[in-house]
């Protein structure tokens, strides 16, 4: 178990060296990011972490590293691909996970990008990250893609992982000082609760069309899904019709109170 101070000294030498060598951050609050600053953030930790063993063990050519926009609430995930079962291969009598090869496994770490812009910006609150408190953006990076990794590592080795359980805790606290495997980035919910006082059932009016229309929010995305009744629509289980539409926060007006 590295000391608590040395893991410290590994995580900012990481935070200079990932800005300093990015063509997006310009920052440690940037407003421009690439898999390739991931894929770089990920060597980092292999480096200064791993020996450089663990990446080099997977194999660079069967780990991608992605960027999701539609991730709304899950800061981080870890996607294994397994390999279809070989031509001939018998499945009866046990799963097909069975007649995979894990030699032939390709993993895909992905963090969401949604959630480290809305980091910092418009909402001003602490960010805490695996039970850490987060002074940037690129912090709170670097803790999600901390955590990955310890998936990373577990489905490598032991072809399971679970952030609640005790063996990846205790790797992510012996290896990164992590107290907590959650995160409280700002979803887009809060944002729309705190910033425009917005929440799933809010009575709301926005333009469209050149036109003025009265809705509900039916939910909150990227977007605010708004249900507006109309004998047109597509039909609901509450025996009305409602047209659909999808408007982004900031052109919504609250009309009343919030819905529960």
């Amino acid at each position: 178990m590295l000391p608590r101070d040395e893991i410290r000294r590994r995580q900012k030498r990481i935070h200079a060296e990932v800005l300093q060598l990015s063509r997006s951050m310009d920052t440690p609050n940037f407003t421009r990011l690439d898999s390739d600053d991931l894929r770089r953030l990920a060597m980092l930790y292999d480096r200064e972490f791993f020996g450089s063993a663990l990446l080099d063990a997977i194999g660079r050519d069967r780990l991608r590293f992605e960027l999701s926009s539609r991730m709304t609430r899950v800061a981080g995930k870890l996607v294994t691909h397994h390999p279809p079962p070989a031509k001939g291969s018998r499945t009866t009598g046990f799963t097909r996970a069975d007649a995979r090869s894990d030699d032939a496994r390709r993993f895909e770490l992905v963090l969401s990008s949604t959630l480290l812009f809305q980091a910092f910006s418009d909402v001003d609150r602490p960010i805490t990250v695996t039970g850490l408190e987060c002074r940037d953006r690129l912090e709170a990076m670097q803790r999600v893609c901390e955590h990955e990794l310890v998936h990373l590592l577990e489905m490598f080795l032991w072809k399971d992982s679970s952030c609640a359980g005790e063996r990846f805790q205790s790797i992510a606290g012996r290896f990164f000082g992590h107290t907590d495997y959650r995160h409280d980035l700002i979803t887009q919910s809060e944002r729309a609760a705190r910033k425009f006082d917005l929440r799933v059932g809010s009575l709301v009016r926005f333009r469209h069309d050149g036109q003025d229309w009265v809705g509900r929010v039916n939910r909150i995305t990227r977007r605010a899904t708004v249900l507006v009744e109309d004998a047109r629509g597509e039909p609901f289980g509450d025996g009305r019709r409602y047209l659909r539409f999808y408007v982004p926060l900031e052109n919504l007006r609250r009309e009343g109170p919030s819905g529960c």
